[in-house]
């Protein structure tokens, strides 16, 4: 058997014995090496060893996995989550408000009503509780986009937020003419018979012109849902594995840097 022929195979053993100066002993160890490797115990050492490390390894990345992550968001992608829901819904109740087209709140409808001597009499008229369950759901979706933005550490969000604030301020005078009031933590208030015995003019300019209240508020909401997006790209988790687990598309980006 040519022993010489498979000492590359010994040499990268040959460092695990401190007598490697002796050539006599040098060839002795080959031998052991080589035998060793031959009859199957290194292997069984190493598989031994690896299965033991890679146990250890697990349980310790099984448990620590929520720790090993990073994000560059101030605020978690729930709290983002639920400020762009809430922007969206603001958005949409202010565009019905807003809306001129044919369906239009601030339309006029026949109205027919039936008289005390069996005759009828049709009349145009404001579907007032139309309006006013429209403007009631707005100023629902007001309050819950404050309250979300609240939540919020984002200085992105927060400046949008305020802005929408401080034209709900500017507005408020004439706000109160149609029923609400902008209190001292930003939200509004609703007085329902208030709004329904309200001018329609006043409400059209509150709600139904352009440029008004509400025409305003949704613009507002774009950005407030805008910058809530912007900071939910930050929003990576970077996982035990080595790679991001991407709730937003940088997180492939930054994976190619990686």
């Amino acid at each position: 058997m040519n022993i010489n022929a498979r000492t590359d195979v010994s040499y990268l053993f040959s460092n695990l014995s401190s007598s490697r100066s002796s050539s006599s002993l040098g060839n002795l160890n080959y031998l052991s090496d080589y035998a060793g490797i031959k009859n199957g115990s290194y292997g069984k050492l190493l598989k031994a060893y690896y299965d033991k490390v890679g146990s250890d390894s697990s349980s310790t990345s099984t448990s620590n996995s929520s720790k090993l992550s990073i994000s560059l968001a101030a605020d978690s992608a729930k709290t983002l989550a639920a400020i762009e829901s809430s922007a969206d819904k603001l958005k949409d109740s202010a565009d019905v408000l807003i809306n001129k087209g044919k369906d239009s709140l601030f339309k006029e409808k026949d109205v027919t009503v039936k008289n005390d001597d069996g005759t009828t009499t049709t009349t145009k008229q404001y579907d007032t509780e139309a309006i006013y369950k429209a403007v009631s759901t707005f100023v629902t979706n007001y309050n819950s986009l404050i309250n979300s933005v609240s939540k919020s550490d984002s200085s992105s969000v927060s400046k949008a937020a305020s802005n929408m604030t401080n034209i709900s301020s500017l507005y408020s005078k004439t706000l109160e003419k149609v029923g609400i009031t902008v209190g001292s933590d930003n939200k509004l208030t609703l007085d329902k018979e208030a709004l329904k015995s309200a001018d329609i003019s006043a409400l059209k300019s509150v709600f139904n012109n352009s440029p008004s209240f509400a025409y305003s508020i949704s613009t507002q909401a774009s950005y407030i849902d805008y910058a809530a997006s912007r900071e939910a790209l930050k929003a990576n988790t970077y996982n035990y594995a080595g790679s991001y687990s991407s709730n937003y598309s940088v997180g492939n980006l930054l994976d190619s840097l990686l």
